[in-house]
């Protein structure tokens, strides 16, 4: 993992992790590791975010809005995705039964002319 100048992790966080592990760049927060972060000495932040987080790794920031908006976005994302794959099994299931109710119109033609 490469280190930027403040000592914070350079990683790539997903929404809710960037929301929920650590707290806002505003807060002005220092990176210790990656569940421990230390508040300036004077601390003074007009963002709730701020004043919610804690370094309990049970806590953290999970009661922040941020966090709870990177969630909503990640289920947003996941959900169209769900979505999309569900059209294309309908319209898949359509054509087969298109298909099966031909056929079976086509044997029912077929078996009438021997009678």
């Amino acid at each position: 993992m490469f280190e930027s100048v403040d000592n914070s992790p350079y990683n790539v966080f997903f929404d809710p992790q960037s929301g929920c592990c650590k707290p806002s760049d505003e807060c002005g927060y220092t990176y210790v590791s990656p569940t421990q972060w230390t508040a300036p000495a004077n601390f003074n932040s007009t963002n709730p975010d701020c004043s919610a987080w804690g370094n309990d790794a049970n806590v953290l920031c999970f009661n922040c809005q941020s966090c709870k908006a990177g969630v909503l976005d990640n289920l947003k994302r996941n959900w169209k995705k769900v979505a999309v794959i569900n059209i294309i099994f309908l319209i898949f299931l359509i054509i087969v039964y298109s298909v099966g109710c031909c056929a079976f119109r086509n044997n029912r033609r077929d078996n009438s002319y021997w009678k």
